[in-house]
Parts: structure tokens; sequence; C-alpha cells
């Protein structure tokens, strides 16, 4: 088979580094080629290693010529490379491959991967399930031969409501990583540095509201108050909530126990440096990021909402919190004071990931979706 991935960006990110793993394992039996839209191309030189193509579209996409030119692009290329699935990840390509392959012959099967349980008008800063935009994806959906949802989570979402997705026509598949992806995620030139101390919380991701760093903070606050192991929690991400996040840190005084690294390109040298990974995300389609940290056997925190259960199970390999509930958190915390109860976890962690997020099994799954 011919494939071509339409995706908004090629920069980090969970869609993104998702996508990195799905085609490595596509390209061992089918061409695969890539076009996105915007950003910059952070995982061109990857594909270019394994031998995928990127393409940009070519022109803006602010107005309504410079869309019909695009739409003609990809056309162009569906000929060109004699394509038979087009997979769109993320919205603004899930309208492109809608538009490009309405008048497409039958020859071509037009699939949508939902990376988020969210519409685009909440994005990553709110929860939101407009009438408007489900309307827009029930129209997407009607041309799609099916609807690839990287959770239980987020097909529910889909597929429930006064407007929604024919369940049927939606199927879960579970991100998968390995090895493989975990040496991409690592750069050996860049060292991140930590202050040393007896237990170090660490978070990853973009600095912006729904992945609510702010409660993380203040939960830190009130533990470390009544801790005699003077913990640190480490921040990894940039975002527009940067600002607002170091103020909070200022003004509780923890300049000696809360450190924000920035932006990272060597996660796993970030994860392998400290004890137990911290999330309170306000909804998430999966959360990747949770993955990784399994992959080197990092126990979670993490609230009961959304997907995350579907990855942390409550005190196997993580511990699952109430809801924006700061003694809850606390308490999580305190738990995981304890060397062997979070080695048990750890241990546990990369069975639970080798099983539920397998590789393989991700690859299969998506290869039959397009067949069948």
């Amino acid at each position: 088979m011919n494939i071509v991935h339409l995706i908004t960006s090629i920069e980090k990110g969970g869609a993104e580094n998702h996508l990195s793993c799905l085609i490595r394992g596509q390209v061992k039996k089918n061409k695969v080629l890539v076009v996105y839209l915007k950003g910059k191309p952070y995982w061109s030189k990857y594909y270019s290693s394994i031998g995928v193509k990127t393409l940009k579209v070519p022109f803006k996409n602010n107005n309504f010529i410079g869309i019909i030119k695009n739409v003609l692009y990809l056309k162009r290329i569906y000929k060109n490379f004699n394509i038979d699935i087009v997979h769109s990840h993320l919205p603004h390509m899930e309208f492109y491959g809608w538009i490009s392959t309405l008048f497409e012959s039958k020859k071509i099967k037009f699939f949508i991967s939902k990376h988020v349980a969210n519409d685009f008008f909440g994005g990553s800063k709110f929860m939101n399930k407009s009438i408007f935009a489900m309307l827009v994806c029930k129209i997407f959906s009607t041309k799609a031969t099916k609807i690839i949802s990287i959770s239980n989570t987020v097909r529910n979402y889909f597929s429930t409501g006064l407007i929604n997705i024919d369940k049927n026509k939606i199927v879960t598949v579970y991100y998968g990583i390995d090895k493989e992806y975990i040496r991409t995620i690592t750069n050996n030139k860049k060292k991140i540095f930590i202050p040393k101390s007896k237990l170090i919380f660490g978070s990853v991701g973009r600095l912006v509201k729904q992945k609510n760093f702010e409660f993380i903070i203040k939960s830190f606050k009130n533990y470390n108050e009544n801790s005699n192991l003077n913990p640190i929690l480490v921040i990894a991400g940039k975002g527009p909530e940067e600002t607002k996040l170091k103020t909070l840190v200022s003004k509780l005084n923890l300049k000696n126990n809360v450190f924000f690294v920035g932006h990272v390109d060597n996660v796993a040298n970030f994860l392998k440096q400290i004890d137990i990974f911290c999330m309170n995300s306000k909804f998430e389609g999966l959360g990747l990021v949770m993955l990784e940290a399994m992959a080197f056997g990092k126990p979670i925190i993490a609230p009961k909402i959304s997907a995350i259960p579907e990855v942390v199970k409550d005190g196997f390999n993580g511990l699952l919190t109430k809801t924006d509930n700061v003694k809850s958190y606390v308490n999580a915390m305190k738990k995981l004071e304890n060397f062997k109860f979070r080695k048990n976890l750890s241990q546990k962690n990369k069975l639970y990931l080798k099983n539920k997020f397998s590789f393989d099994k991700m690859i299969s799954k998506t290869q039959n979706i397009y067949i069948n």
C-alpha cells in the first residue's frame, strides 16, 4: 500500500511522536509519505533516515484561495505517488483529508486518527464539546472509512451526545512504544542538570492550562512543608503559562525546591534522573508522556480523569488521585516516599507497558483496519 499521513505539524508532541512510531512500523510493508501544514520540521531528519519523504503544503492556510491551492496540491500528491490510504491527524488536516478525498476514486481510503477528547475550539485551554464542532466532525466522519481513537475515552467522547459519530465506525488503537522509540527521544549530547535530592518529583509537558502545573506546584508546597527529605520538583517544558508558574513558585517560597529546566530534547535523560512522575492534566486523550515514564519504570501520580485510568492502574503501576484534591495528591506523594513500594510499582510498570501498549500490536491493528 501507498500511504500518506496528513498532520498539522511534525514538531515534538504527543500526536507527532506517536506518528513517528506508526510510520516506522509501516515502512516495512508499505510506501509512506508525510505531508504537514506548519511549524518546524523536527521529525523530518528521522523520517529521511528510514526512507520516508516529508512535504510541507506550499500555500498559506489563512484565506480561501490558499486553501483551494493546498487541496489541489494534495490531489496531485495522491496521483503522483499512487496513494491508496489518506490518514489524517489533528483537526486542520482532518479538514484537508476530507475535502481532498471528496471526489477521488474509490481506490483511495480515508482514515482519521482522534488524538484528544476535546473539540477544536477547546484546544489545550479548556474542555469543550460544541454542537457546531461535533457537526463538523460528523461531516468529516461520513467520508472516512474508519476513525481510529487512541483510547476508549476518546472513542466515547466522539460517539456520544446529541450529534455523534457512529460508534461502529470508531476503533480504539492504543499508542505503542518500544526501545527504538526511546532511542529517538534520547539525545546523548544534551545533558540536563537536576540538583541532587533524596526524592525527586518530575513532570514534562507544555506549560498550558490543560496540563494544570499550578495544581502540582501547590500540592508539592503542601507536601514539602511536612517532609524531612528536602524533596524537589523539576518541571520540563515551555509555554504561555511559564511566567505565571514561576511567579507562583516565588510567591510560595519554593525557589530552592522547584526548578524549571525549559524545553528538553533529551526526555530520556530527564526521566532517568527523577524518582516519581507527576501529572495533573484537566483532560487527556491518552498521555504519551506517561508511557515514556513507564518505559523508565517511574511510578506515576495522576488524577482519575479522562483516559488516565486506562494507563495508570491505581496501586499497580502508579497512584490515582481525586480530581483537583490537594489532600489526595499529597497523600500519594507521601506513599511514594517508600522505596520498596516505588520499586514494586516500577517493575509492574514495564510489564504493563509491554502488554497493553505494544508497538507491534499498534502496527498490526492499524494495518488490519486499513485492509478491512
